[in-house]
């Protein structure tokens, strides 16, 4: 067949099928002919090595040290910058250790049987839980930031996270709930939270949030199990109050969607110039009004990730 009539038939044109053939001719086979280009620095055995050295549970590494480490093994050394660049093609990208509190083995027992309870929940069921929680701020943030490699889906991970730290500085308290359909009444206190605070709480911002969303019946409360969250004190105000409380395991801050809205806070609040208490009480009031109801929907939402990835 002529070059048109092969081009016609496969929908390319008559130059390519040229070209095509006579490269057939010159190596047999169409595979393409060698480059002039500079080789890759990494082969796929190289990049395969590096893989596991950046999910080391145990010492997720910085990038120059992930360097000195595959140095060990190639012939010609390699950059810190080229070990970024394929970590960031194979998707690693270098984030602070998220926080989390020690988890002993009763402590996962309870998480996942608990989430193993709750699998089945659908969204509809998750838009009927306040969720709450309390967080302490700093005017002057000292907490220690650790960087690794990590992808996207090991957020969660236990070698991706830190064991929280306390800071310094002037501090204040902030308890608020956030349901589906937006951010509760929220309290800045200064005071040590006990079973007195923490009812007066419950009377002056957990009753008007629920007035304000119309949840007086059909809802959940959702705590975590705290002394003053257990005490009997506060088992006397939620009954008085009517309040259901939905079950929660210990340590589980990851499973709260709230927990989210603290970290994207604490960023806002570095932007602002906060000299003293009322600077950091007045930037937590005016970031905690700024969330938008469209945020608190996906968090919400997300719990059946989150259990999810509990239970994997």
């Amino acid at each position: 067949s002529s070059y048109r009539a092969i081009a016609t038939d496969v929908g390319i044109s008559k130059t390519s099928v040229q070209r095509a053939l006579e490269i057939f001719e010159e190596i047999g086979g169409f595979r393409d002919r060698s480059r002039s280009g500079r080789p890759k620095k990494l082969n796929e055995r190289n990049v395969r090595m590096l893989k596991p050295l950046a999910k080391d549970d145990d010492n997720r590494s910085s990038a120059r040290e992930l360097m000195v480490k595959l140095n060990e093994s190639l012939d010609k050394p390699i950059c810190r910058r080229t070990i970024i660049n394929y970590l960031q093609k194979c998707g690693y990208e270098y984030k602070i250790k998220i926080e989390k509190p020690f988890l002993n083995k009763e402590n996962r027992k309870a998480r996942l049987q608990w989430c193993l309870e709750h699998s089945n929940w659908t969204v509809d069921e998750w838009k009927k839980v306040l969720f709450s929680d309390e967080s302490t701020f700093y005017v002057i943030k000292r907490k220690s930031e650790t960087k690794i490699w990590r992808t996207k889906d090991e957020q969660w991970k236990e070698g991706c996270m830190a064991v929280a730290a306390t800071g310094g500085g002037g501090r204040v308290g902030f308890w608020s709930v956030i349901t589906w359909q937006g951010t509760g009444c929220f309290r800045v206190y200064s005071e040590n939270t006990n079973s007195d605070v923490y009812c007066d709480i419950l009377d002056n911002y957990l009753v008007p949030t629920l007035q304000l969303y119309g949840l007086e019946d059909n809802f959940m409360f959702q705590h975590d199990s705290a002394r003053y969250h257990t005490s009997k004190q506060t088992d006397g105000k939620l009954q008085e109050l009517n309040v259901k409380v939905l079950k929660w395991p210990a340590k589980s801050p990851d499973l709260n969607p709230i927990e989210h809205l603290w970290s994207i806070i604490d960023n806002k609040l570095k932007s602002r110039r906060m000299c003293s208490v009322k600077d950091l009480t007045d930037g937590l009031s005016a970031e905690w009004l700024s969330i938008t109801q469209e945020l608190c929907e996906k968090l919400v939402f997300s719990m059946p990730q989150r259990i999810q990835k509990c239970i994997a």
